[in-house]
């Protein structure tokens, strides 16, 4: 495990040593027991438990909030249990492919308002209908862990989970008609190359079918991604130019207005 003096700690973790002697002093970053000298030697566990409380912090908890958290922690209780900290707020979102945990305080904290719109039972329901939670009493399962990151970063611009969720489904619905297109012009060719109701039979046959419906589904992802990026940009153009006019009209507008 690697050591730190606390400038060395600081230094690691992105903040000023000030900053980690009063979380210290807080009670927050717990004192290590080591000396070399008179200088404290600090581990990775405290340069783990700093991130996570800069992380909190920036995700609007306060200093009592993180405390709370970090006591229940510490009276018995498993990281993982309490907040599913290491998981749900660091760097980490969305380079991992599997599932992630957060309790349900923790979903309210990133993708609602904790104390005056929390996320809602509705919201929670349309997310698992649309496959992207799985709910277990008091945490949440997020199925794609990147949009968890995703959604929360747009909730701070003011994007309400609703509205997110409606882009997201009518988005999916839209893919779907895709990926239909696509199996059915996989089905067709299988139809014209070998007649209907036709099944590979040799090893050959089958690394054949594979490597064509393979090919097929790499056309469809990179026609959706180019195609996508090409569209959104030509209406990004479009709305933005509509959106300059208006507002320059407006703003000839009030100039004359004024005496």
């Amino acid at each position: 495990m690697a050591e730190y003096r606390i400038d060395d700690l600081a230094q690691a973790a992105g903040m000023t040593t000030r900053n980690v002697r009063a979380y210290q002093e807080r009670g927050l970053l717990p004192t290590p027991t080591r000396r070399s000298g008179r200088a404290l030697i600090y581990d990775d566990s405290h340069l783990g438990r700093l991130r996570i409380i800069d992380a909190l912090l920036q995700r609007g908890f306060t200093s009592a909030h993180i405390a709370d958290f970090i006591t229940s922690w510490e009276t018995g209780k498993d990281l993982t249990e309490v907040l599913g900290l290491q998981q749900a707020v660091t760097a980490t979102w969305g380079k991992s492919e599997a599932p992630l945990e957060v309790p349900r305080e923790l979903v309210d904290t990133f993708l609602g308002d904790a104390e005056s719109a929390p996320v809602t039972g509705a919201e929670l329901e349309r997310l698992e209908d649309l496959g992207l939670i799985r709910s277990h009493a008091d945490i949440v399962e997020f199925t794609q862990p990147e949009l968890l990151a995703t959604f929360a970063a747009l909730h701070g611009y003011g994007y309400g989970l609703d509205g997110l969720i409606d882009v997201y489904a009518a988005v999916g619905q839209r893919v779907d008609d895709i990926a239909r297109l696509m199996v059915t012009a996989a089905k067709d060719q299988i139809i014209t190359d070998h007649g209907p109701g036709w099944l590979p039979d040799t090893d050959a046959e089958t690394a054949a079918l594979t490597k064509m419906l393979n090919h097929l589904r790499e056309l469809g992802v990179t026609a959706v991604q180019n195609t996508l990026a090409q569209a959104l940009d030509r209406v990004l153009q479009n709305e933005l130019g509509s959106y300059l006019e208006t507002a320059a009209e407006q703003r000839g507008a009030a100039k004359q207005a004024k005496p």
